[in-house]
């Protein structure tokens, strides 16, 4: 009896054994199942990244294949442009700045003389007529040597010293006689130099201005005008510059920049030292040019004692100088404050 309840209460335990079995498979299985489908959508995400950075890169390889074919091409066309045989360049002769002798030009143009000048006295100074050649616009050591290679006299007048041209009284140091370039209000010009004297200028600009000039070139008799056809024609402002100049002890020479100059009229109220260019050698830059002006001079000079010609710190100005002691035979080439002395009994 015993026996036969033993073998009844063993089977229900069988069963519970096998679903317990199953149903752990089941979640073991849903599990593989679960880490799977991870798998694979990380695999997913993972080529498909890959897919899509492939994509931007055969771009950006596309975009630098096209950037490397044209610069490819301009090396080409580069290797082109170098490899053909370059053009003799044309010699030209050296380029003139604006100076004294186009604002003359211009002003005669825009205000040309009513009648021509008279003629001035003879003035006798000594058996030998007196020549001055003035170079303007001097403001570099290259122009100085030159100057210094002329075989005679020749008065330098430097520009004041500014930021284009700092060392020209430091240069003119080099020098026992010479002048300032003082620039002066042309009637049409877009370039003018630092500090040019304006007809707008009051007489306080001006004294200071010349002021400053006689401080930094402590030797200085005599300045000039660089252009000027505007502010020489105004009798206001000539009388203003005449006044300070009278005060400084200083002369001037107009380099007659106009026809119209009242530097005379300012001077009957001033009575300071007064000269006029007679002729521009260089309104051409040609040596045979240059050679006729100074011959000019040299007539002017025979007729009136004396003469003053003014030129400009060019290469072919100074070739042609150099080459020109046949023609200045019958004068005596000198400096602005040699002429001066001589006047005044004081050489």
């Amino acid at each position: 009896m015993k026996k036969k309840k033993t073998t009844k209460k063993t089977q229900p335990k069988n069963k519970t054994v096998k679903k317990t079995q199953k149903t752990s498979n089941n979640l073991i299985l849903k599990s593989i199942v679960f880490v799977l489908v991870l798998v694979i959508l990380g695999l997913g995400a993972f080529l498909g990244k890959l897919i899509y950075e492939n994509k931007e890169t055969k771009k950006e390889l596309a975009k630098t294949q096209i950037n490397l074919k044209e610069l490819q091409n301009k090396v080409s066309v580069l290797e082109k442009e170098l490899s053909k045989p370059k053009p003799k360049a044309k010699t030209k002769p050296e380029q003139t700045t604006y100076s004294e002798i186009k604002d003359y030009e211009h002003a005669v143009k825009t205000q040309p003389p009513k009648k021509k000048e008279k003629p001035k006295p003879i003035v006798k100074l000594t058996k030998k007529p007196k020549l001055v050649i003035i170079i303007d616009d001097v403001s570099f050591k290259n122009q100085v040597k030159a100057i210094k290679s002329i075989p005679f006299a020749i008065t330098p007048s430097f520009f004041p010293p500014n930021k284009y041209h700092p060392n020209t009284a430091i240069y003119a140091k080099e020098f026992k006689d010479y002048m300032v370039h003082v620039p002066m209000e042309a009637i049409s010009w877009n370039k003018p130099e630092i500090h040019t004297l304006k007809t707008t200028s009051s007489y306080y600009e001006i004294y200071t201005t010349m002021v400053k000039i006689k401080k930094e070139f402590p030797n200085v008799k005599f300045i000039n005008n660089h252009t000027g056809s505007k502010f020489t024609s105004d009798t206001a402002s000539m009388k203003r510059l005449f006044k300070v100049l009278q005060i400084e002890n200083m002369g001037f020479v107009d380099s007659k920049t106009t026809p119209h100059s009242k530097a005379a009229f300012a001077d009957k109220y001033y009575d300071i030292p007064l000269y006029s260019r007679n002729i521009f050698l260089d309104n051409k830059e040609d040596i045979k040019y240059i050679h006729n002006q100074l011959k000019k001079a040299v007539k002017i000079a025979k007729r009136r004692g004396y003469a003053i010609a003014i030129g400009h710190p060019h290469k072919i100005t100074f070739q042609a100088l150099k080459s020109a002691a046949p023609i200045l035979k019958g004068v005596q080439v000198v400096t602005i404050d040699q002429l001066y002395k001589s006047q005044n009994g004081k050489n």
